[in-house]
């Protein structure tokens, strides 16, 4: 039955190739005229090859496309690429990233990605910063299906591989101004130096600002938390939502010390400061704390309070949300020797670090709300309420209240060995990973704030409130590789294995009920060990140099841990996947597809019920999607790109308390159908040169639930789900004039431009949320070339 889906998919795309309409034809016959798409190279497998001849599931974007789209952050990748959507929980330096119906990303550091972020070749360890902003990008690679082999660490979902673009050893400058809406400014310089003998050297720099979407009800007002823990402080609210302003730099330099020896160095370093996203409330759920919740908001009213309550996105709430600050940093060493014509050496060791200071979110929603200590001990005894004392005027209350400080420290080492022969290429090689990474996490579950201070109360071991202090000490070793045998000139077989130790060990310093969700003792340190053996089986078929063939299995794998008191194990999964990859009409239309089939066990998923946290291996799911990518170039100057997916994901098995609730739980943040259709027209050249050009952009998301349990309340499960929506982007301009010696261009864009309301993520928790994700931006953009 696995295969069933694979081979009709394929019959399909065979024959739809077959059946490419006479426009197509018709634009063969100009081929000759502009020479068609250009070819892309990628290295998905840890080597320079032709896009259309790696046998991966493989998106690849360079910098000019990077800068027509106005990527500006991994976040803004979701829908470029099949099966691919992106989304931050509310805090800008939490993503969540879905591949393949595969979700990656928690709001605790303790648990490794599910699908891969790479810079340069090196593995960012922790979801938590991972979304930082670079100013010099030459390619993005957003790889779909396990990362079993040879990737850095092993993943089940895929891995997104970022390379900053090299020096040229050539005197270049390239400087670009934006301005838009919310008072959004962005500057970026890229300065290459002339080479000074052997090295060349190239600086970027990037400044980034946006005001804000949204007002706080509430900002300038604070929280004193020195009683929970005296390193927090007192917060202050921010007084517009989801802004932000971001300094990075870049360094890039290499040395040729030889035709066939270099030496590469990167640099990277973020400083940003964000707040996050407006968080509205949807309705409290049906169960016993959502109950109390429900009696709290009935009485904003006497109190004076604000709910935030609103089924569409507000143009002001009132969130207990601060300024995060967060640095990122970044060092790179490559080496890299051609010992011979057969075996080429690469080394690649760096340190990366980041820190991200003590700040509040209000992922509940419940900042603006008044409660007095009488209110709610009348509430809780079953007393008069309206008898009680009416909170004062910097007293408030949180159903929830969230507060985290956490930083990381990560060296690694890779060695690969790149081995080509007349019939034989292997790529192997061994690899290291070591952290350390501390956390503290404070939490208020029913938690009155009196005068703008959190009192710890007696009811903190009733609800769970209080602190979690960890420090996870980890450590993963692996050799790996990949034996590709050329058996003729069209067919290719390869196989591929990697054997993974994980070592991880948890200091829990301090643990709450509620926050931790486990029953480890606090004041030990708790070790585990994981090993795995992978693997990747490759069939390559190539008819003819313009169309391939793929069949291939693969296997991927995370590691177990602790989250916080949690102890979970790790998960796998292993992906059949049969792939078509073409280019026809004199390489004026490039038709790419995939389908797949995935097993998957023990899936780490994060929940709340009751307030309470849970982090657990639910069980089974049975995965399989179509996918397919297009790039045509019909006529000189127009080029169209598309994309479709379509993910199917059945959970055969999900364990909770002993009971399979596979039944009732509900498949979040994976949309069935995604598509995108983009395309640029770049006018006739003008007289004295540069061009105009036009480019438009759609991409399309099927809707899909928030919540993976009912919430107790019919209707609230209604709100609590991501309708479908299609966003529409656009930029027109005029590039590449000569003015003075230098090449400028200027241009207009607009993101969501019809204004799109979507919420995009929304937890239970108490209380059932929403997240608006960003309405429609506009702004001018210049760029300067010297």
């Amino acid at each position: 039955m696995k295969f069933t889906y694979l081979a009709a998919a394929s019959a399909i795309a065979i024959t739809a190739l077959q059946a490419t309409p006479a426009l197509a034809q018709e634009a063969a016959q100009d081929a000759v005229s502009s020479g068609g798409l250009e070819d892309i190279v990628v290295t998905a497998q840890r080597r320079e090859e032709n896009l259309q001849n790696v046998p991966v599931a493989v998106t690849a974007m360079n910098t000019e496309a990077l800068d027509q789209a106005r990527i500006v952050n991994v976040q803004n990748l979701s829908g470029y690429a099949p099966s691919l959507q992106i989304t931050t929980q509310g805090i800008a330096s939490i993503p969540t990233l879905q591949v393949r119906g595969i979700t990656s990303g928690t709001s605790d550091n303790a648990v490794d990605p599910k699908v891969g972020i790479y810079l340069d070749g090196v593995y960012i360890g922790r979801s938590v910063g991972a979304i930082f902003d670079l100013a010099d990008l030459a390619r993005v690679e957003v790889l779909r299906g396990p990362q079993g082999t040879l990737f850095g660490r092993n993943s089940t979902g895929g891995a997104i591989s970022l390379v900053s673009a090299a020096p040229s050893g050539e005197f270049g400058l390239r400087q670009q101004l934006s301005y838009g809406n919310y008072d959004a400014f962005r500057s970026r310089t890229v300065l290459d130096l002339p080479a000074f003998g052997p090295l060349s050297v190239k600086l970027s720099y990037l400044h980034d600002e946006f005001g804000g979407d949204t007002d706080n009800l509430i900002g300038g007002k604070t929280l004193d938390l020195r009683l929970r823990r005296p390193e927090f402080g007192v917060l202050k609210y921010a007084d517009k939502l989801g802004y932000r302003n971001v300094d990075a730099f870049q360094v890039a330099a290499r040395l040729d010390l030889s035709d066939d020896l270099t030496v590469d160095y990167r640099f990277d370093y973020t400083d940003s400061k964000t707040v996050g996203r407006a968080v509205q409330l949807l309705g409290p759920t049906g169960d016993s704390t959502g109950q109390l919740a429900a009696g709290i908001l009935a009485l904003q009213p006497l109190n004076g309070g604000i709910t935030n309550l609103g089924k569409k996105r507000m143009d002001a709430v009132a969130n207990a949300t601060s300024l995060e600050p967060l640095t990122v940093e970044g060092h790179n060493v490559t080496v890299e020797w051609g010992v011979n014509d057969i075996l080429t050496v690469k080394s690649i060791t760096a340190y990366r670090k980041f820190k991200q200071k003590p700040q509040i979110f209000d992922l509940g929603s419940t900042g603006g709300l008044k409660l007095s200590p009488g209110q709610l001990g009348a509430m809780l005894t079953g007393g008069d309420v309206l008898a009680a004392p009416l909170p004062g005027p910097n007293d408030s209350f949180f159903t929830l209240m969230t507060a985290r400080s956490t930083s990381q420290k990560q060296f690694t080492e890779e060695m690969q060995f790149i081995f080509n022969w007349d019939s034989f290429d292997l790529t192997s090689g061994v690899f290291y990973f070591h952290e350390n990474s501390p956390a503290t996490n404070v939490l208020g579950i029913f938690q009155p704030v009196v005068n703008g201070v959190v009192i710890p109360t007696p009811l903190d071991n009733v609800f769970g409130s209080g602190v979690t202090e960890t420090r996870a000490i980890n450590d993963s070793m692996a050799g790996y590789g990949q034996l590709t045998w050329h058996a003729t000139d069209q067919l290719d077989i390869a196989v591929g294995l990697r054997y993974t130790i994980d070592d991880r060990a948890t200091d829990l310093i301090s643990a709450t009920a509620a926050s931790s969700g486990g029953n480890l003792v606090p004041g030990r340190t708790y070790k585990t060990s994981y090993e795995k053996l992978n693997y990747t089986g490759i069939i390559t078929y190539r008819p003819t140099d313009d169309i391939t063939t793929y069949a291939k299995i693969a296997s991927g794998y995370v590691a177990g841990g602790i989250l916080g008191a949690i102890p979970y194990g790790p998960e796998t999964l292993v992906s059949y996947e049969l792939g078509l990859k073409s280019q026809l009409f004199d390489n004026r239309l490039r038709a790419n597809f995939a389908a797949y089939y995935s097993d998957y066990k023990d899936l780490q998923v994060q929940t709340f019920v009751g307030g309470v946290q849970r982090f657990e291996n639910a069980g089974k799911a049975r995965i399989w999607g179509l996918e397919g990518e297009f790039q045509a170039a019909p006529v000189d100057g127009l080029t169209i790109d598309a994309n479709f997916s379509y993910t199917n994901v059945k959970y055969k098995e999900y364990m909770q308390n002993g009971v399979n609730v596979a039944d009732i739980v509900n498949i979040i943040y994976t949309p069935k159908w995604t598509a995108r259709l983009g395309g640029q027209y770049d006018f006739f050249e003008l007289a004295n040169g540069g061009n105009f050009f036009v480019n438009v952009d759609a991409r399309y998301r099927s809707g899909t639930p928030l919540t993976a349990f009912p919430t107790g309340r019919p209707g609230l499960d209604e709100l609590a789900y991501a309708k479908k929506y299609i966003l529409t982007d656009a930029r027109a301009g005029i590039a590449n004039l000569p003015i003075a010696g230098t090449e400028v261009g200027i241009s207009l864009y607009g993101k969501n431009l019809f204004d799109v309301d979507r919420g995009t993520f929304g937890p239970t928790a108490i209380n059932q949320v929403i997240v608006p994700d960003l309405g429609r931006t506009y702004g001018v953009e210049a760029t300067l070339k010297f």
